[in-house]
């Protein structure tokens, strides 16, 4: 597809050189075996580190333009390894439930025109059907956001101060800004035993425990955060009251990106996050 070839283009290289194939194979290799980084050991980190630089070094390696592209980002995206400790922390605490917690797939959900969720998949034990990865059991935990690339006027058009070298655009042409607006808990998918207990298996299936089951499976919790105020926010000169403008997250600096893979680096919170496409 078009986004696709673009994507690939971005990488600054061809997909069939051999170097960025080699980086690409020992990144995913180095990500294996962690848990999504969540067990991943000193030395298993220091590798993915290694394997991440290399591989984020293509990004400026080639004539190509290595300006972010948003219709290259837009699609959805699977985390495969984060040393992001909010994330690590659920991780963590799903491999020390025995069980009672599951984490599913986690994502990210871009669109070419701003917008953004943020999804992860829990289960619980007895109450929701299986959250393993590649499933839509358990439900859904989304944050929708919305994004804007940073065109500061001073970087547009830097370059490295050697006359001679290769024009490097400043990095800030790949961050973006992130503001959450909106969380909410959908897509709720009850255990099989959860659902005996409204409609048990001797008895016929009434239109109140059809109800139930359909309001179960449809309901969600929103969580509203446009209301919140963004760090430095000044008052309303006609009412005196701060800009509502949702929740500012920091920024989000995309270091590599092509058809089928996505770096990113976070501050604020801090930590990396290495997706696959998914869609």
């Amino acid at each position: 597809s078009p986004r696709r070839a673009s994507a690939s283009a971005q990488a600054t290289t061809s997909s069939s050189s051999p170097g960025l194939r080699e980086a690409k194979r020992a990144l995913l290799e180095a990500c294996e075996g962690t848990f999504r980084g969540s067990a991943a050991s000193a030395s298993e980190r220091a590798a993915v580190e290694e394997a991440q630089v290399a591989l984020e070094g293509f990004t400026y390696k080639s004539n190509a333009d290595p300006d972010l592209d948003l219709e290259a980002l837009a699609g959805r995206w699977r985390l495969r390894w984060t040393n992001a400790n909010d994330v690590l922390s659920v991780l963590r605490l799903a491999r020390d439930s025995l069980g009672a917690v599951q984490v599913g797939d986690i994502f990210q959900t871009f669109d070419a025109r701003g917008s953004l969720t943020n999804e992860i998949r829990l289960g619980l034990a007895f109450l929701t059907q299986s959250a393993a990865r590649d499933t839509e059991g358990g439900l859904a935990l989304k944050v929708g956001a919305r994004y804007e690339r940073v065109d500061a006027g001073a970087s547009k058009g830097a370059t490295t101060k050697n006359d001679d070298a290769k024009k490097k655009p400043s990095p800030s042409r790949r961050t973006l800004a992130l503001v959450f607006e909106e969380a909410k808990v959908t897509e709720l998918r009850i255990s099989d035993e959860l659902e005996l207990v409204f409609a048990p298996a001797l008895l016929p299936r009434g239109a109140v425990n059809h109800r139930l089951l359909l309001a179960l499976r449809e309901a969600e919790a929103r969580f509203d955060l446009s209301s919140a105020v963004a760090i430095g926010a000044t008052p309303s000169s006609s009412s005196g009251t701060k800009r509502k403008t949702g929740a500012p997250v920091g920024a989000y600096h995309v270091t590599y990106l092509d058809e089928d893979t996505l770096i990113g680096r976070a501050n604020g919170a801090g930590g990396t996050f290495i997706f696959d496409r998914v869609a």
